[in-house]
């Protein structure tokens, strides 16, 4: 290999390393195996799996986005990054900039009735199709409850 050649592929390999995303990405859920975090239930629809990632590290994955929410705020681990799909194109989305339709006739698996979208437009869209309203990621954090009223879906 020449001098030039090694110098090529030096700078190839340290631009492919540059240019991947640091921090915490989105795991990878093994839908029809993996269980829920907040349930125990198997994870089978990515239209409303969720999941966090904590600061050391660690995933947890659930079935239905209401359900991440109510685990985060029974043990307040420290998450460095909330993620939810995009109800339509299944793509991971960051849920701190997602738009969440919430209605009673969305069938999550657990019953919380929360979409989540990347576009705004969207959602509105999907809000009026479904009777429900466009929420942000504060409003999830603080009002998704269990359609049980005060029972949560866990031991």
């Amino acid at each position: 290999m020449t001098r030039l050649s090694r110098i090529l592929v030096l700078l190839t390999w340290m631009l492919t390393a540059c240019a991947r995303p640091s921090g915490p990405r989105p795991p990878d859920i093994a839908y029809g195996k993996d269980p829920c975090a907040e349930c125990g239930m198997i994870i089978n629809d990515p239209r409303f799996a969720a999941a966090y990632v904590t600061r050391d590290g660690q995933a947890r994955l659930f079935d239905d986005i209401g359900g991440m929410v109510v685990h985060y705020r029974k043990h307040l681990e420290d998450v460095v990054a909330f993620y939810v799909h995009d109800y339509e194109t299944r793509a991971w989305i960051d849920a701190t900039q997602a738009f969440f339709v919430h209605a009673p006739s969305i069938p999550s698996p657990m019953g919380y009735g929360l979409a989540a979208f990347s576009d705004r437009s969207r959602a509105e869209a999907f809000a009026r199709a479904h009777g429900g309203e466009v929420k942000d990621w504060a409003w999830v954090l603080q009002e998704a409850r269990s359609p049980h009223g005060s029972h949560s879906h866990g031991p």
